[in-house]
């Protein structure tokens, strides 16, 4: 699995419109993304799901279900960076300042 601080590259951009609403940012595929953390996941019912990556230039709103974990992406859709010639895309959408996120 991933390393906090690792690269990778994101291999699936394809999101459902009902997930969509709950992501200010959702990763384009083939641009690159450093790892900020790993966790289990938490399904859409609130069950243990598959592993959860937090990137560093993507901070998503919190879940609204306990321990209100932010929301992060299935491991899957992520790939190590393998070479030393794959360059980082530039990401023109990532704000320059992240909105503030108030815990309730």
């Amino acid at each position: 699995m991933f390393l906090p601080g690792e690269k990778v590259v994101c291999v699936d951009d394809v999101f459902s419109e009902a997930i969509k609403k709950f992501y200010w940012k959702l990763p384009v595929n083939g641009v690159t993304y450093t790892v900020r953390d790993l966790i289990p996941g938490i399904d859409p019912s609130g069950e243990p799901g598959e592993m959860c990556v937090y990137l560093v230039e993507l901070i998503n709103p919190c879940s609204d279900k306990p321990p209100y974990p932010e929301r992060g992406f299935k491991a899957e859709r992520f790939r190590p960076l393998q070479t030393d010639t794959e360059t980082e895309s530039l990401l023109d959408d990532v704000p320059k300042e992240m909105p503030e996120v108030v815990a309730i």
